[in-house]
C-alpha cells in the first residue's frame, strides 16, 4: 500500500515533515530523541529507510548546531574542556564509522535496549537528576573528554540510538553536572559524532537535501524555542523530558528486537 502523505500534494508532505522537524527541534533541545519523531515520520512518508536515516541526520545536524550556538549565546554552557571533547569526539566518531562495515551490530542490538532501560530506572529512582547544583566530580575534565570523546564518539560515528542519553547521564555521573549543564554540554559533542555520521551517508548517496533543508529550517525553529526554555525552566523542564524520552526509546528498542516468536506462540 502507498504510503498515505504520498497520495496527497508535494507541498503538504513537505508541510507535515516542517511542521514535524518543529516539534522534534523543540523535544532534542530539551532532552535529546528527536529522531523519536523525524525518522517515523520520514519512513510514514514513503521515503526508503536508508534515505530516511541519512536525512534524519543532516536535518538533526542543523537542529544541533542551533541549539549549540544558543547555548553558548546565553553563556550558561559550561565551556570547560568542550574544545577538547569535541577533538576526541570527532577522532571516535570518524574511527566508529569506518568501523560500520567491518564489526557486527547484532550484539549492540541486544545490548541497548538493556542500557536503555538502565538508564530509565537511574533517570526515575536518582536524586541527582533533581539537583540544581554541581556535585563533585570523579574524573577530571581532560580524562572525562578524552575517554567520553573516544567511546560515546565511537558508538554515535558506529550505531548512534541514545548517544544523547549517554552523553547526559555520563556529565551528571562522572563530572556532576545538573542535568540542565549537561543538557547543553551534551550539544556540541553530539554534533560531531551526527557529522562523522552524515558523512558516511553522503558517501553512499542516501541523503534527500531539499528535505533536510525544509526539515532543517523547522529544527532551527524548534530547537530556538527547546533552548529558551532550557535556559529558563532548567532541571524543572529537562528531567520529564529526559526520562519520557529514555522510557519511549526503551519500549522502542525492546519491541524492535523482541524476538517474532513470541507473538506468534
Amino acid at each position: 500500500m502507498e504510503p498515505f502523505l504520498t497520495l496527497h500534494s508535494t507541498d503538504l508532505l513537505y508541510l507535515f515533515l516542517f511542521l514535524i522537524a518543529i516539534i522534534a527541534g523543540i523535544v532534542d533541545a530539551i532532552a535529546g530523541g528527536g529522531g523519536l519523531i523525524t525518522i517515523p515520520s520520514l519512513l510514514l512518508t514513503g521515503f526508503p529507510p536508508m534515505v530516511s536515516l541519512g536525512t534524519n541526520k543532516f536535518q538533526a545536524i542543523i537542529g544541533e548546531l542551533t541549539t549549540s550556538l544558543m547555548f553558548i549565546v546565553s553563556k550558561e554552557i559550561p565551556i570547560k574542556g568542550l574544545a577538547l571533547g569535541v577533538f576526541y569526539t570527532s577522532i571516535g566518531a570518524i574511527t566508529g564509522a569506518f568501523a560500520v562495515s567491518v564489526i557486527d551490530k547484532e550484539s549492540l542490538e541486544i545490548i541497548l535496549p538493556i542500557l536503555m532501560g538502565i538508564i530509565t530506572i537511574y533517570s526515575l529512582t536518582s536524586n541527582r537528576l533533581k539537583s540544581t547544583e554541581a556535585t563533585k566530580a570523579k574524573l577530571t575534565t581532560k580524562q572525562f573528554m578524552v575517554l567520553g570523546g573516544l567511546l560515546i564518539g565511537f558508538y554515535n560515528g558506529f550505531f548512534g540510538p541514545g548517544t544523547g542519553s549517554f552523553w547526559m547521564l555520563a556529565f551528571v555521573i562522572l563530572l556532576g553536572y545538573t542535568i540542565k549543564q549537561a543538557t547543553m554540554a551534551t550539544k556540541p559533542l553530539n554534533l560531531v559524532g551526527n557529522i562523522a555520521s552524515l558523512i558516511l551517508f553522503i558517501y553512499i548517496g542516501q541523503v534527500d537535501y531539499q528535505v533536510g533543508l525544509i526539515m532543517g529550517a523547522g529544527q532551527i525553529i524548534g530547537s530556538i524555542i527547546g533552548s529558551k526554555f532550557v535556559i529558563s525552566h532548567g532541571t524543572k523542564l529537562v528531567r520529564p523530558v529526559f526520562i519520557s524520552v529514555c522510557m519511549i526509546m526503551t519500549v522502542k528498542l525492546v519491541y524492535e528486537n523482541m524476538p517474532m516468536n513470541l507473538f506468534l506462540s
